[in-house]
């Protein structure tokens, strides 16, 4: 087992190297990792997060994850896709919390405010701190990617099978109308219920549906399975997409992570024997409630109440 967990880092390696020159002579403009300043303080850390997490930041690397609702380079865009991935390095264990998007929090020198705004108004760094000071994390990383960025990478490694019901249909098929207006794509449509293997575009118009069901809620219920598809396929055909991590994934998401930490993150999930991925969304639905101000509608949360289950859930 040693022996082809070895080999296998070897030729991710060799990938990576790959890589870099690749994007040196053919494709220069690949998007460079984000720096944050990752001071306690520039990241909202509480000392009590801060102690909290020594105990295990050598097993766990929790990560934010957003997926902005951009049509263009210019746009800032909201973040309507908030996750802490959490990596468990010593059993390759991977847990996905959802944020609800609505979710009414203080935003730092801007008030109380849905906490999918504090992305555009001041970026990762703002809205990684927004996180870390209401829910008591302690988290230092970031991926980002847009949603058309995201249908590129899902392209890449050949789409990924979700079930679609009955009753998601109409509203895939009308968002999928949106997404290929940007694109000038004729839209290929989702006819039956089943399993179907999604390509990029598909896959976007499913993310965003929220009128079947429990509204947002299970949009977000949509949103991980989506992920969770995505991280097996990588694990289940691993020596295949392992060129294209590279090649296809990388140029198509802002991150802080180094290169480097990008290698030795995907090495661990390609040789994790652990396929299970742990999913959950907060608030729970004890936890919070609708309200209107100013005739727009927010999410109310006990933030206390969400920052306990929050970390009892990524810290097991």
């Amino acid at each position: 087992m040693f022996k082809k967990s070895l080999l296998l880092l070897i030729v991710v390696i060799l990938c990576c190297v790959f890589y870099f020159q690749y994007n040196k002579q053919v494709n220069p403009s690949h998007k460079p990792s984000v720096k944050l300043n990752r001071t306690s303080a520039a990241l909202g850390i509480s000392p009590k997060a801060e102690s909290k997490s020594k105990l295990i930041k050598k097993q766990l690397i929790n990560i934010a994850l957003f997926a902005v609702d951009r049509r263009t380079g210019n746009e800032a865009g909201n973040s309507d896709v908030i996750m802490v991935i959490s990596i468990n390095q010593a059993n390759g264990e991977i847990r996905m919390a959802s944020i609800m998007r609505d979710t009414y929090v203080n935003i730092e020198g801007h008030g109380m405010n849905k906490i999918n705004a504090a992305y555009p108004i001041g970026g990762p760094q703002l809205a990684i701190k927004t996180i870390n000071q209401n829910f008591e994390t302690d988290i230092r990383d970031y991926i980002n990617v847009d949603f058309y960025e995201f249908a590129r990478i899902i392209d890449a490694i050949g789409g990924i099978k979700i079930k679609i019901e009955q009753n998601e249909i109409p509203y895939l098929n009308k968002y999928l109308d949106d997404v290929v207006t940007y694109d000038s794509v004729p839209a290929v449509y989702v006819k039956t219920a089943g399993w179907h293997n999604l390509t990029g575009r598909q896959i976007v118009a499913y993310s965003r549906i929220r009128y079947v069901g429990n509204g947002d809620y299970d949009r977000t219920e949509r949103q991980r399975s989506v992920l969770i598809a995505l991280f097996k396929k990588m694990q289940y055909s691993k020596r295949k997409l392992i060129p294209l991590l590279f090649k296809d994934v990388l140029p198509n998401i802002e991150t802080s992570l180094s290169n480097f930490s990008i290698l030795m993150i995907a090495s661990q999930l390609f040789n994790t024997h652990n396929k299970s991925v742990k999913q959950a969304r907060f608030p729970l639905d004890v936890q919070g409630h609708g309200k209107k101000i100013n005739n727009i509608w927010y999410l109310m949360v006990d933030r206390k109440a969400v920052s306990n289950s929050l970390l009892a859930f990524l810290n097991n």
